[in-house]
């Protein structure tokens, strides 16, 4: 290449990454003021009874199923299989997505997305392992699923009644404010 062509080459090179890092920061201006959700992620573990696996949060007045908000460039899995560590103990590495659920604001809360994965069942060897992490969580139990859904807050009772759905049908469910859509 001749070096009138290189130089041409070079200062349209220049001008292209000029160009770029311009776009670059346009786009970066519009994402960053785009509107933002909070996430939460929570998994569905049983038995080898097929009793649902339940949390007591030290601060809730409700059970719950193990899961928290999903962190930065964190994804819905990730977030799962981190959470199991943190409140349980144990490493799963087979967790399948079940559903999603669109929450609306509330006075409380900001809108968000509620994602939930099946965790399978667990041997009585795993549930032996269960170690719970006593800063967040008072106790655990395996419980019936109809007497589990009771003890649970209206919007994850509703979240979970789809996720049975999805279990039988083996197909994803999408819901809004707990209602199937």
């Amino acid at each position: 290449m001749g070096l009138a062509r290189s130089l041409k080459s070079v200062a349209g090179h220049n001008k292209n990454s000029k160009l770029r890092t311009q776009n670059l920061k346009v786009m970066n201006d519009y994402y960053k003021n785009l509107p933002q959700k909070r996430m939460g992620a929570g998994v569905l573990i049983f038995n080898e009874q097929d009793e649902l696996l339940l949390l007591k949060p030290n601060y809730k007045d409700y059970w719950s199923i193990p899961g928290g908000t999903i962190d930065e460039n964190e994804s819905p899995r990730q977030c799962c299989l981190r959470e199991i560590k943190e409140e349980i103990g144990l490493e799963l590495s087979e967790i399948t997505f079940l559903c999603v659920d669109y929450k609306s604001a509330s006075e409380e809360k900001p809108e968000s997305l509620q994602l939930i994965f099946y965790g399978g069942a667990l041997n009585a060897g795993q549930i032996k392992k269960i170690k719970i992490q006593e800063d967040e969580i008072d106790e655990f139990k395996f419980i019936a699923v109809n007497e589990a859904l009771p003890l649970l807050n209206e919007s994850l009772r509703k979240r979970i009644q789809s996720c049975f759905e999805s279990i039988k049908s083996n197909k994803a469910v999408y819901s809004e404010n707990g209602r199937k859509i």
